[in-house]
């Protein structure tokens, strides 16, 4: 099966704007502009200094769930819609697969819930007698943030719970004929101004649709991301899923960059590899993120 079946499917089926400064520090840069265009501050006491790389107001901050597996614990602030989309090319011995879309459609509905849609995405399989195409099933999702961090170096986490399902309504030969639960805790701290740690711990419940058995698979995840600059940041990431019944565990490790075209748009790439046998050997993926 290929890595968009396996591990990576589960974590990635069901993080965002920080209300408060922990959101993660290399998706937080925010864009300079030019003096003279700057708007005016508002007069607030709380304000501070008006630098336009500062995020401790939080919504101005694009922070998405993608490239890496691990969720942020942010929620998107209310009223607002966040688009993910991307592109995997995977290679796992004589299989190559292509998944495109990869969509998820995030709405917030208060400042600490957020509503999240995993739109179908498009599969193509090949290699070796294994040959299919179609579109993978659809997912809906809830994040709720419980606590929000202590800022910048502070010990307190960002701490949120995600909940989730994908529903049965793609193709056979590409993705599962029943449901897939999932829940996660997602934590996420600020070290310093530039780098930040983010986990998740995830349970999920899959059927073995040859087998018509289902079981309990655990997942873990942990990045370690750093800001390059206003526009560039980069990411290290290990995710690993631990099946019940002495199935085979996965391991992966990956890395990636993102670059902020406006504080609002987000382009990103990711390659990462399996780190034992029945993993993928090797992937690769390119996406964007926009929000509104």
């Amino acid at each position: 099966m290929s890595f968009v079946h396996t591990a990576l499917a589960a974590l990635l089926i069901v993080g965002a704007p920080s209300l408060s400064q922990a959101a993660p520090a290399w998706q937080s840069a925010r864009l300079s502009e030019p003096p003279e265009s700057a708007p005016e501050p508002p007069d607030q006491s709380d304000t501070g200094q008006q630098n336009m790389l500062d995020t401790s107001a939080g919504l101005d901050a694009l922070v998405t769930d993608r490239p890496d597996a691990t969720e942020s614990p942010e929620t998107i602030a209310a009223g607002r819609f966040q688009l993910e989309t991307g592109y995997t090319f995977t290679s796992l011995e004589s299989v190559r697969t292509h998944t495109l879309g990869e969509f998820l459609l995030r709405v917030g509905v208060h400042d600490n819930i957020e509503l999240r849609f995993g739109l179908n995405s498009y599969a193509l399989v090949r290699g070796g007698a294994v040959t299919a195409d179609g579109l993978e099933n659809f997912g809906v999702g809830a994040k709720f943030r419980l606590l929000s961090g202590g800022g910048v170096g502070h010990a307190r986490p960002t701490i949120a719970i995600l909940v989730g399902t994908s529903i049965p309504t793609g193709s056979d030969e590409i993705d599962a004929s029943s449901a897939h639960p999932e829940a996660r805790i997602a934590a996420g701290w600020d070290l310093s101004e530039v780098v930040s740690v983010s986990t998740n711990l995830i349970w999920s419940s899959i059927k073995d649709d040859a087998l018509d058995e289902r079981f309990s698979e655990w997942g873990v995840s942990l990045a370690l991301g750093y800001v390059l600059s206003d526009r560039w940041g980069a990411y290290l990431e290990y995710f690993g899923a631990y099946p019940s019944g002495g199935r085979d565990t996965e391991d992966f490790v990956n890395a990636g960059l993102t670059y902020l075209i406006s504080n609002d748009l987000q382009l990103d790439a990711r390659v990462g590899y399996g780190l034992n046998d029945r993993d993928d050997d090797f992937f690769v993926g390119v996406g964007t993120a926009v929000r509104w």
